[in-house]
Order: structure tokens, then sequence, then C-alpha cells
């Protein structure tokens, strides 16, 4: 892994803000935010998630004011700074320049998937406290620094992937946890396809949007509007499919539930159906196999795959558990969270001395976002921390990688490195491009 260097960022680019710097004033010990301190925050990105978390701050959570907005599109940057009463936020198109104040405590990084890493570690090195959307990661590289950078600082950085906040999920959890599935061999993810499409031209970029820093630590590439907004996850480089953006919900709830935060698999094979048309670059259809020989469990993703509780289909997303007792079947991820047949589980209590997951003092929406209001104060870690997201993003960029090099891929999870295959190895440690690398 690259050496995290805040001296090599900030060289990289003439626009750079000036250095970054550890916040200066006391607002609780070890300069955090006191019991009873107003969180001051800025919010990097400001798209479907990113407002919804402004908005969330903004007008629910009593704790929180909004210093700054940043936004590399200048009309989307606007629509949000409207909000606000003259001179009550600043904006910025470089979110360096939050980094660096000292008046601010956190930031909400909430820009698309494959901008999620570098604001995040460089964040951390800045001295702030950090929620930052779901994937946390594009590349493995990226999830080894985000981690290195959290060990270093010590700063709270919550991930957007919100299953463990469900209503229904902490019971389910205790419910295949304490055995009453018996042992968990076999678990089907099922999802819809990817879409085809995209057929617009490359383009020059509108005046509002600054495209070079849209793209970020991605490969480069011309402007093509097809790349902005709900479509990019439909490309491997922005989005990765919808593996990438719906399964890291499913594989994080199946983490959770079988306790494989610390672990992951030792052999992933991968198959698809490229799109026949169109600058869509992601599988329309997709499997992928993970295998955990070390756990007697293996771990399938289907585009398109089959719910066996629900012959009419009406639960598009989920996964089935097979245990030794039976199956379950638990609909969604970042909503859902209902259970078949074994309706018990949903109104699990764990037994004495069994195990009991971790609740949030709200679950749903805003759980995660209030739990790492409340972590911040106290110094916990986070409901839904970095190490575990690691491990799921692991998931999600070895199937992709096994699928775009049409070979299994054997894993040294321990290691985060395919085993002897340097190819394969040179697309998981990708750093990033230009200033914005890790």
């Amino acid at each position: 892994m690259n050496q995290i260097s805040r001296r090599s960022f900030l060289a990289a680019g003439a626009a750079a803000a000036a250095p970054l710097i550890v916040p200066s004033r006391v607002l609780g010990r070890n300069g955090n935010p006191g019991p009873n301190e107003q969180i001051t925050i800025g919010c990097i990105g400001l798209g479907g998630m990113g407002n919804s978390h402004r908005g969330w701050l903004t007008d629910a959570a009593d704790d929180a004011r909004v210093l700054a907005l940043c936004d590399v599109d200048a009309e989307r940057l606007q629509a949000a700074a409207d909000w606000y009463d003259d001179g009550q936020v600043d904006t910025y198109t470089d979110y360096r320049h939050i980094l660096d104040r000292d008046d601010i405590d956190a930031v909400v990084i909430a820009t698309p998937d494959h901008n999620h890493a570098p604001p995040t570690v460089y964040a951390c090195l800045a001295g702030k406290d950090v929620y930052v959307e779901k994937p946390s990661s594009k590349t493995i590289v990226e999830g080894q620094a985000i981690i290195a950078a959290v060990r270093e600082t010590g700063r709270i950085v919550q991930v957007g992937s919100q299953g463990r906040c469900l209503n229904r999920f902490p019971s389910i959890c205790e419910f295949i946890r304490n055995g009453d599935l018996g042992h968990v061999h076999e678990v089907e993810c099922w999802h819809y396809e990817n879409p085809e499409g995209g057929n617009s031209e490359d383009q020059e970029p509108p005046e509002h949007l600054i495209w070079d820093k849209w793209v970020g630590p991605a490969r480069w590439r011309p402007y093509n509007p097809d790349c902005i907004g709900g479509n990019r996850r439909f490309f491997l480089d922005f989005g990765g499919g919808m593996i990438f953006d719906r399964g890291t919900h499913i594989l994080n709830a199946m983490s959770w539930f079988l306790d494989l935060d610390d672990t992951g698999p030792t052999k992933v094979t991968a198959s698809g159906r490229p799109p026949s048309h169109g600058n869509f670059d992601c599988p329309v259809t997709m499997s992928v196999t993970w295998e955990f020989p070390h756990r007697d469990l293996v771990v399938h993703w289907r585009q398109p795959g089959v719910d066996p509780q629900s012959p009419g289909q009406e639960r598009p997303y989920g996964a089935v558990y097979h245990g030794s007792r039976g199956s379950l079947s638990v609909d969604g991820g970042d909503i859902g969270g209902r259970a078949w047949p074994w309706r018990e589980a949903e109104e699990y209590e764990a037994p004495s001395g069994g195990f009991q997951a971790p609740r949030t003092e709200l679950h749903s929406q805003p759980g995660n976002r209030r739990n790492w209001l409340d972590c911040i104060k106290t110094r916990e870690e986070p409901i839904m921390p970095v190490g575990p997201s690691h491990r799921i993003n692991a998931l999600c960029i070895l199937g992709n990688l096994a699928y775009r090099l049409g070979r299994p891929l054997e894993w040294d999870f321990e290691n985060d490195r395919v085993v002897n295959d340097d190819e394969a190895n040179r697309w998981l440690h990708e750093p990033g491009r230009g200033p914005w690398h890790v």
C-alpha cells in the first residue's frame, strides 16, 4: 500500500487549499466535542443522499450545525445553498477548503461512489470525523488507506450502510447467531439485472460542472452525460453495477448475521453477460460465488435471482440463508428486513447469555446518522465501522474483477491480495489519479 501523504496530496494540484491542519479549538477532552456541544459540519457532495443528510442535519439534529457545502456542480451547490440565509453557510467546489477549516468538526461525504475514499482519508488526517456513504472505497488500496487513517488519527468514521440500524435486522441477526437456524452453510443473494443503455456521445462538459474533479481518482475519460446521476452506477469505474450499489447492503447484512466482519473468502468465481449495446459496461446478468471453506460456507450473488419464498417475486432483492434447521429468506438490506417463513425471527429475543446484537437508539433512518453524532461525542466505535465495510467492499471488488478477467481468483483475505496473480493484484491496488490518490 502506498504511504498516506498529506504533502503529496496537497502538492499535486495548483488549486489545492492551504495545508490541512487539525482543529485547534478545544470542544471537549482531546479536542473532541463534549456531550453538550454542537457539532459543526461540512457537507461534501450534494446529490440525492448528500441533500438528504444535509437536510436532516439542518432540520432535525439539534446538536449539529452545517457551516459549509461543497460540490463540483455549481448548480447543485447553489440549490443546496438556497436553503440557508445569506452568510449562514460557505460554499466550495474543492473539499480541501473545508478540511482546512479549524471551525469544522466533521464532514459528510456523499460524492459519487468512486470519489469516497480520498476525502475520507484526508478528512481523518485533518482531524475531522467522517460520515461516508457506501461503498466507502472502490479499490483494495483505498480501503486499506481508510483503515490506516482511522487507526492513526482515532477519528470516528461511520459508513452509510444502514442495514444494521433497520428495525428487524438486530432480531434476525440474533436469531441466526444464536443457532436457531442451525449451521448456515449457504447463502443465495438475489437481485434484478443491471440495465443496458447509455447512448449519448462524448462531449464538452457543461460550464457548471468541473468534470476533472468529478472523475477524481478514477481513470480519465471524456465527459458523457450518461455518467452523471444514477446511471453512473452502471459504469464499472464509477459505480460497479448493482453488486456494488445494493449488493453492499445485502452483503452487509449477511456479514453481520453470520459474523464474517473479520474474515473473507478464499476463492471467488464470477460470470456474466456483457451489455450488447450502449455506454454502460456492467454485466447485464451476473453470477458470483464466494467460498469460505474455513467457515463451511458458500455465498452466491445472482442477477437475476429468485426468492424461493415468494413465487410472485414481489420482493426484488435480498438473501436466503440455508441452515441445518431450515432456510430463511430476508428481503432488503437498505430497507425491508422481513423474514420468511420463520416470521418469529423478526421479533426474536436473545436468550440469557446468548449473542445480543448492538442496537442504536432509533432503528431505521436516521439511525446511522444519529449513531454517528452520538459516537463523535462519546468516541465509541459506530455501528457501521470501516473494518467490516472494507471486507464487504472486497467481496464486490473481487466479484467484478473475476468477471472482468474471466477466471477464478484465489484470495488471501488476511493480506488483501490475490494469490499468484500479478495482473489481478494490479487491478486491486490502483491508488487513484493525480491529486486524488491515496
